[in-house]
């Protein structure tokens, strides 16, 4: 309410907002819905470092800093790592926000789980090192058929 001749209710309501409230809002209802859930596509291999920077600029937005991005970024560049270096056609990147961390997926062509199980669990396979970095990182992850290939997934917490 105003102390002088009335309350703001008086005045109508276009007259409180700029002439750009709609468009403004508009945008930030879009960012919002995108920070919770992001899909890229990865089919024409997107460079790491463009798809880490476009997800750290939307899982940053509305988040502390008591959540930092370190241990999503350094999955995340993990497991489109391994997609583009024993695929054929890495698919797409998907990031969902859920309560108890954030779900990175990572679609491909190639439907063979069992030789992604292997390097995993051997020392001796390419991409081991980087399997372990992801195990010790996640709360879960694994890799199970999507359509004619696979998603290899990981939770990471969101606080570490």
């Amino acid at each position: 309410m105003r102390g002088d001749s009335g309350s703001a209710d008086d005045e109508p309501f276009d007259s409180r907002f700029p002439e750009d409230f709609d468009f403004e809002l508009d945008r930030l209802i879009k960012r919002v819905a995108w920070t919770a859930e992001i899909k890229l596509g990865l089919s024409k291999r997107p460079e790491l470092r463009r798809v880490r920077s476009t997800v750290a600029n939307c899982l940053g937005f509305g988040r502390g800093e008591e959540e930092p991005l370190g241990a999503v970024l350094l999955v995340l560049d993990e497991l489109v790592t391994n997609a583009y270096r024993y695929t054929t056609t890495p698919g797409e990147l998907r990031i969902t926000r859920q309560s108890r961390g954030v779900l990175i997926e990572v679609t491909d062509d190639d439907p063979d789980v069992e030789e992604l199980k292997s390097r995993a669990e051997n020392r001796s396979v390419p991409g081991y090192h980087g399997l372990l970095l992801v195990t010790h990182l996640s709360l879960e992850w694994g890799a199970q058929p999507e359509g004619t290939g696979k998603v290899v997934w990981a939770l990471v917490p969101a606080r570490p």
